[in-house]
């Protein structure tokens, strides 16, 4: 296994080569321009403008740009934030555990329900379970969740007034204040992550009850639960663990919506501010580590292949 992991971790380097001249080239694409996003269009000096020009490099050719930016970003260095006024790896580490959190949860709630709905799915095949679980995933894959957000502000904030509609405390503020804003947003977010994990697991698992190992182990009078998690669930896991990789790698970066409607201070609500203002830093910065994270989540998900199945060779 080491010798693949190395050479994955290798891989990473024009990987990442590929992404951050992406990132730079559409971010210099974005209509608009940091200056006039900084101080404005209207009674502004255009000597102070073209000053301004020079101070942020952006007077020089974009490939002149990108050669001295990209050293730079190879080492982990993007400058500091036109905005904020500080260095952009400060403002990424106040923002990102915000969005961790909100994803990490996620996944929990993903797999504490989706898991046992699609393996129930699976068992009660063609029943009224069955029927009803496959209607609720499609469902939940079919509503957006900025929408089903904004529902569940109606309901459970403003009737109910049970949680809070938006804003975040840090943990320092105790357990209650953190979980309490964080609650709407991890439903909002995991909804549609249920729902695709339900299908993925019915599916798979419906395929490894179907083959003859599963159909001897039942033959030779094992328990029923035995069966299900110790022959079938553990080689349906694979198609599942892929799939849960990939979906929380996404909802790192796919949580902008969900932060801009309960007004969460992470990393997507960072980017869309950041987009708005053209604060190429930020954008540039943030994509880069979104693409770092997803990279290094895609790798632990290929070991795991191993770990839940020995049978798998990284020869």
């Amino acid at each position: 296994m080491l010798p693949y992991v190395i050479r994955r971790v290798f891989a990473f380097i024009p990987t990442l080569f590929i992404a951050v001249t992406v990132i730079f080239i559409f971010t210099r694409l974005v209509p608009g321009n940091p200056v006039w996003a900084l101080i404005g269009h209207q009674s502004v000096d255009e000597g102070r403008a073209a000053e301004l020009t020079r101070e942020l490099g952006l007077d020089q050719p974009v490939l002149v740009q990108y050669a001295v930016w990209l050293p730079r970003a190879l080492r982990g260095e993007f400058g500091t934030s036109i905005f904020y006024n500080r260095p952009v790896a400060a403002v990424l580490a106040e923002r990102f555990p915000v969005t961790l959190s909100i994803a990490g949860l996620a996944l929990l709630v993903t797999l504490a329900v989706g898991l046992p709905l699609g393996m129930l799915a699976a068992v009660k095949r063609n029943s009224v379970v069955d029927t009803g679980t496959m209607t609720l995933s499609t469902l939940g894959m079919s509503v957006p969740d900025f929408w089903l957000g904004f529902l569940l502000v109606l309901f459970f904030s403003v009737n109910l007034q049970w949680f809070p509609s938006s804003g975040y405390r840090d943990l320092s503020f105790g357990f209650t204040p953190w979980i309490q804003r964080l609650v709407l947003p991890v439903l909002a977010l995991s909804a549609a992550q249920i729902a695709l994990l339900v299908r993925m697991t019915r599916s798979s698992l419906l395929e490894v009850l179907g083959r003859e190992y599963v159909v001897t182990a039942k033959s030779k009078g094992l328990r029923a639960t035995t069966v299900l998690l110790k022959h079938a669930l553990r080689n349906a896991l694979i198609p599942v663990v892929t799939v849960v990789g990939l979906t929380f790698a996404l909802s790192l970066g796919g949580s902008v919506l969900i932060e801009n409607v309960f007004a969460i201070p992470g990393l997507g609500q960072l980017i869309t501010t950041a987009a708005i203002r053209r604060d190429y830093p930020v954008i540039e910065g943030a994509m880069v580590y979104l693409t770092l994270v997803s990279l290094v989540v895609n790798l632990l998900v290929d070991i795991s292949y191993a770990v839940i199945n020995p049978r798998v060779s990284y020869g």
